[in-house]
């Protein structure tokens, strides 16, 4: 099973997420219909990673990344922390996982062809370019189409490089 699982579908809506009546939190929740999981709601807290620092509203198409190993309420609706939060309106698939230097995903259900980088926007979690092979990190993912092979092949559109922080020596 993959770490990182999304959900997509359309917010419904998007509040601050209150504790008690005095509280001032960071955080919000953006409810979301899904034609997998139906209603769905997700805690946006500041870690959370959203691509191209977006702000939601009502009716947006989105995909939702949460962890699949973080411990979850038993409730109705889902309630899922968000990793990771993109706008879809072009309807792009999208796969958050740790891809080897061989561009293959951590399941081996995934290749990624990068011969032709000029199809392929590469930057790093701050929005910069990023020059090298994107390998050995976890990486966003977006894209249209795959082959039927096995493992699916594809060129993305975007790739978003999540490098580890710098070890102080």
């Amino acid at each position: 099973m993959a770490r990182y699982s999304p959900v997509y579908g359309t917010v419904t809506s998007v509040n601050p997420l209150m504790t008690s009546s005095e509280d001032k939190s960071c955080n919000m929740i953006i409810s979301i219909m899904s034609e997998s999981l139906g209603q769905t709601n997700f805690i946006v807290t500041p870690q959370t990673y959203v691509l191209d620092q977006y702000t939601f509203h009502t009716g947006d198409s989105i995909v939702a990344f949460y962890d699949t190993k973080a411990p979850v309420p038993l409730i109705y609706p889902p309630q899922f922390t968000a990793v990771l939060l993109a706008e879809n309106s072009d309807g792009y698939e999208a796969v958050l996982d740790y891809f080897d230097e061989n561009l293959l995903n951590s399941s081996q259900t995934l290749k990624l062809n990068l011969s032709n980088q000029s199809e392929t926007t590469l930057i790093l979690s701050n929005g910069q370019t990023y020059f090298y092979n994107p390998g050995g990190h976890f990486l966003l993912v977006l894209y249209e189409f795959t082959t039927r092979s096995i493992p699916a092949a594809t060129t993305p559109l975007m790739i978003v490089v999540f490098c580890p922080p710098e070890r102080k020596t």
